[in-house]
């Protein structure tokens, strides 16, 4: 049995991860949480503090993972020390760490039309962005093909922190800013778990771009979405300052089976109660 440590496992992507891969017996699960603690029954959550890198070994060192899939937040120059510190554990002890990147890595990119590939070198023009693009640099620096990169576009649950902001929204009848010149795609915590549960299981390397397989505007996501809800669009403010492509497109999507694969109007049926199948 293989031992995973989710560091970040109780924000949406950890805590969807783990739950997923508690299904498969070839795995045995631990994670991680920053501030309230996470009662599951079986005491396999652990607090970490990202600006404590003591709190990091505590961790790996009793358990010793072959596995650690890293989905945390946090301050930025104290999570750069903690992946360096991360990294060099793992290379030491012959583990895979699987980087949870963003889609953000690219925005930097004002062309609309230019989408983005596995292959294509990171161009950031937000700190967040340069972040992680430095992150993605630093890890496959130590660990080389014992690195894999997992770059995500905006990720949707049913109770994820976006969602409950448009649900407020509707309610308090509150302006939803959207912008009609930014076009990406997006995912769900569900698909995106069971995603890296079978890049995991079929120890895939690289770098991964985790995505709906089509693009569509943010403005037309969210009139997807707030009309799929029963309410009218009346709600959205355009900013039309905002200009490029944070699509992440993938040339290696084939490796994956039907199932797994999604699309922008998937994840629309997901939140308003249908299923994450095909659409």
């Amino acid at each position: 049995m293989r031992k995973i440590v989710v560091l970040g496992g109780s924000g949406l992507v950890g805590n969807a991860l783990i739950k997923e891969m508690d299904q498969d017996k070839e795995f045995e699960l631990y994670g991680t949480y920053a501030k309230n603690p996470v009662a599951d029954g079986k005491n396999r959550y652990f607090p970490l503090d990202v600006e404590d890198i003591r709190t990091l070994y505590a961790i790996l060192d009793p358990i010793k993972p072959q596995i650690v899939v890293s989905c945390l937040r946090g301050d930025f120059a104290k999570q750069l020390i903690l992946h360096e510190e991360l990294a060099k554990y793992l290379k030491k002890e012959e583990g895979t760490l699987y980087f949870c990147s963003t889609a953000n890595v690219f925005d930097g990119n004002e062309d609309v039309n230019r989408h983005h590939y596995e292959e294509d070198a990171p161009n950031a023009g937000s700190e967040y962005g340069r972040f992680k693009a430095e992150c993605e640099k630093r890890i496959v620096e130590i660990l080389g093909e014992k690195a894999c990169i997992l770059r995500l576009p905006q990720v949707w649950g049913k109770n994820s922190r976006i969602m409950d902001k448009v649900i407020q929204a509707m309610a308090n009848k509150e302006s939803i800013e959207v912008y009609p010149n930014i076009f990406y795609n997006t995912n769900t915590d569900i698909t995106l778990a069971k995603q890296i549960h079978y890049i995991i299981k079929q120890g895939e390397k690289g770098v991964f771009h985790l995505a709906a397989e089509d693009v569509i505007s943010h403005r037309d996501f969210y009139n997807q979405l707030l009309l799929g809800l029963g309410h009218t669009v009346e709600l959205l403010r355009e900013n039309p300052e905002g200009k490029g492509s944070l699509a992440l497109l993938s040339k290696r999507m084939d490796i994956f089976p039907e199932e797994l694969r999604i699309r922008n109007s998937s994840v629309v049926k997901y939140l308003i109660g249908g299923s994450t199948a095909q659409g």
